[in-house]
């Protein structure tokens, strides 16, 4: 075996990282181009698990005018690095992450003027060197994270620079919020003189361009009146493989690995590909790309299993990830916000009983909206809880993906019959078990 080979940058989000140690990388630089043709406000919607967080870190690599005589070091091999924009290495990046902003939901205001004045000072620091002398100084005076958010914009507008803002978890808190205290809390934050509504009404004006990523349209359809402040990329065809891997692109890491002699002989690749395909792949997320694209692939399921199967010569014991377990406890409290679940149960129940639902996609959608069938079915859509599976006019096939999201179907009805009678549960139970352990979930 080649002892420097690319290890696989399984739960990694760090685009320097992954490049310094030479870690393997998917590329996806060729959708910078699409993006930029695209607009200068996007949005995008995807599962949680699917690659967000590093792409757009390597976006960040990518506009970062400090960056820029990185470029080609950074970007070698990649597809970017031999048709570059005109618009790489042009940008002053602001990176926020809302899931860190915490989950202590009483004192959430306080929690998101910590980060974001963080966030402010950290930017005003990087590039210092492009504004007057005394800037961070004065940017420390400002109070608060929106003060100087504010202040960043007006000294910016006023010397001619570009800002990019890029918002990864852009829903993390206040789906929480949603989930965990209802509709009432929710809409305080979202609407009128909520903080957080206030702070959107500062982007557009201020960035000159902007993406902003989650796993549901339904905070941005609040803060925004109707969803006027970017381009929705979510059911898009042209960017229905950007995030995710292909089979064609699990197939190539799969030939890399056994070329350097990371995967034994007695493994080929036609099995791993079977192996794994009933469990994390079967993702598409555009009408226009179904049955004409490949599916796609859950790409942190997938480096799970490689990593498995690299480090220790054998599959993973369980074939689902336990870190997407607690995607399970976000589902189950989706379905009950509010205690107003039955139409959604039944909803739940009929995918598990048939394996697949039909209705219409809908792009955005208001909290207070949440309990319309389309809405609630589109939502499970961007949970990843479903895709598309077939298209007949405007009405849409919703199936369940695979093995790994059936399992969490199985697990909340478990724990639905469980509170009715114990006994019922016992061979749901040992299947849940089973199924997760050995990988043999039924249809």
């Amino acid at each position: 075996m080649s002892a420097d080979y690319k290890h696989v940058p399984y739960g990694i989000a760090d685009f320097e990282q992954v490049r310094k140690e030479n870690l393997y990388l998917v590329d996806k630089t060729m959708f910078f181009e699409k993006m930029e043709r695209a607009g200068h406000f996007l949005f995008l919607v995807r599962p949680r698990r699917f690659g967000k967080s590093l792409f757009l870190d390597m976006l960040e690599s990518y506009y970062d005018i400090n960056q820029k005589d990185n470029f080609q070091e950074l970007f070698k091999g990649l597809y970017v690095a031999d048709h570059p924009t005109k618009e790489q290495g042009q940008f002053q990046v602001l990176h926020l992450d809302f899931s860190a902003v915490g989950s202590d939901l009483d004192n959430l205001y306080e929690n998101f003027n910590r980060y974001l004045t963080q966030r402010c000072i950290l930017f005003a620091q990087r590039y210092a060197a492009y504004y007057p002398d005394g800037f961070v100084e004065e940017l420390q005076s400002q109070g608060n994270g929106m003060a100087m958010l504010n202040w960043i914009h007006g000294v910016s507008h006023e010397l001619r620079l570009n800002l990019y803002l890029i918002v990864d978890e852009y829903d993390n808190f206040t789906n929480n919020v949603l989930n965990v205290k209802g509709q009432r809390a929710y809409h305080e934050l979202t609407h009128g003189t909520g903080f957080y509504r206030d702070i959107f009404k500062l982007f557009k004006p201020m960035f000159h361009r902007i993406i902003m990523l989650g796993v549901s349209p339904i905070t941005l359809d609040d803060l925004t009146s109707g969803y006027n402040i970017a381009l929705n990329m979510s059911l898009d065809a042209r960017f229905n493989q950007m995030l995710g891997f292909s089979e064609e692109e699990v197939r190539q890491m799969i030939r890399y690995y056994k070329e350097v002699g990371a995967i034994g002989e007695d493994k080929t690749e036609d099995d791993i590909i079977a192996d794994m395909k009933p469990w994390y792949d079967n993702y598409c997320f555009a009408d226009d790309s179904y049955g004409f694209e490949p599916s796609m692939f859950n790409c942190d399921m997938v480096c799970y299993y490689m990593s498995q199967l690299v480090d220790t010569g054998k599959r993973p014991k369980v074939m689902v990830d336990p870190n997407t377990m607690t995607d399970y406890g976000k589902l189950k409290r989706l379905i009950e916000i509010d205690n107003m679940e039955e139409n959604r149960l039944r909803i739940i129940h009929e995918i598990t009983e048939k394996g697949y639902i039909q209705g219409i996609l809908v792009s955005h959608f208001p909290a207070e909206r949440i309990m319309d069938y389309d809405n609630f079915v589109s939502l499970l859509y961007y949970y990843g809880m479903l895709t598309i599976g077939g298209v007949e006019g405007e009405l849409l096939t919703l199936t369940i993906p695979n093995n790994n999201v059936r399992l969490q179907y199985y697990r909340y009805l478990r724990d639905e019959y469980r509170e009715i009678s114990p006994i019922s549960t016992t061979e749901l139970s040992k299947c849940y078990v089973r199924a997760a352990i050995h990988g043999d979930c039924p249809p």
